[in-house]
């Protein structure tokens, strides 16, 4: 039986929290690129929907005993269970429901302005038709690019700031390090890091419009998280 874990993917080489805890602990893997319109399909055999919304999701693994694990905490959790070392403990993590937390609410909010550079960046044509008719339907069947000009830009990332401050703060309260626990990687800090890449993936301005002035501890954690973003196309 291969020992190689599996990982089916969007092809939009943004590293994701699976993708880097994958290459932080150094497992064997390979990726499966999926475009939108089959991920259900190849999800909805092996898995049961989510509860809460999109019923089918990416990444999503399928582990050497050809375990399916849909959901990057769930991933986590089972990864640092099957494979300790190095340890990231994601169930003692202090800080990471509130990040996660923080990072759902963020994302309610910038949404508008996010949701089409997606579309024009980072997807695929494959998915693009996909993209559009599902997501035109979040907002009511308006256009994108209309959701974007009406709804985006910097005052949407302005109503986000309360939230993206606090998580400020949680970076600089420990000076020891660039991470949530000073000196000590944790789960957390990938979760913030995929993130941050995620913006910065969008278009030059966004990570700045995300982050604002006050920068810099963002970027010290993004910079030494590097190393487990760099694989991001097999």
């Amino acid at each position: 039986m291969s020992q190689q874990i599996i990982l089916y993917d969007i092809p939009t080489r943004e590293p994701r929290r699976s993708r880097m805890l994958l290459n932080y602990k150094g497992l064997d893997y390979r990726t499966i690129w999926v475009e939108y319109p089959d991920v259900e399909p190849l999800i909805k055999p092996h898995l049961p929907a989510n509860t809460v919304g999109i019923p089918y999701t990416v990444p999503t693994i399928q582990l050497p005993d050809g375990e399916w694990i849909m959901d990057s905490h769930k991933i986590a959790g089972r990864l640092e269970k099957l494979y300790p070392q190095p340890p990231l403990d994601v169930a003692a993590d202090p800080h990471l429901a509130e990040i996660e937390s923080l990072a759902d609410k963020i994302v309610s909010i910038v949404c508008p302005d996010f949701i089409f550079k997606v579309a024009e960046g980072l997807l695929s044509e494959a998915s693009l038709p996909y993209w559009h008719q599902t997501r035109e339907a979040w907002f009511g069947g308006q256009k994108l690019h209309e959701v974007a000009t009406e709804k985006g830009g910097a005052e949407a990332y302005r109503k986000a700031r309360p939230l993206v401050d606090h998580v400020t703060k949680l970076l600089v309260q420990n000076h020891a390090g660039p991470f949530f626990q000073g000196a000590t990687l944790s789960y957390a800090d990938f979760v913030w890091a995929s993130f941050l890449h995620f913006f910065e993936r969008l278009d030059e301005g966004s990570l700045e419009l995300l982050v604002g002035q006050d920068r810099t501890s963002h970027i010290a954690l993004l910079e030494a998280c590097r190393p487990w973003l760099r694989r991001n196309d097999h």
